[in-house]
């Protein structure tokens, strides 16, 4: 598995991994039940999105999507 995202928000990880699930991409999250435990735990490293090497390229674009179009909600 390779990562294609990280976050500190465990809302915005979920979101991702929904996402990718519902465009048929298998995903997990990393770190996800140690940054509700212990938030400062995953600081450096974020809540890990993790998909398999033959979907990255699909995942990253799907991703790129999501960012693009949050960013025009928040403008």
């Amino acid at each position: 598995m390779v990562q294609v995202y990280s976050t500190l928000f465990i809302v915005e990880a979920d979101i991702i991994k929904s996402i990718l699930e519902e465009n048929g991409i298998k995903c997990i999250l990393l770190d996800k039940h140690m940054g509700t435990i212990y938030p400062a735990a995953v600081l450096d490293s974020g809540i890990r999105v993790m998909v398999g090497e033959e979907d990255s390229d699909k995942a990253h674009e799907i991703i790129r999507e999501y960012l693009r179009a949050m960013k025009e909600t928040e403008q």
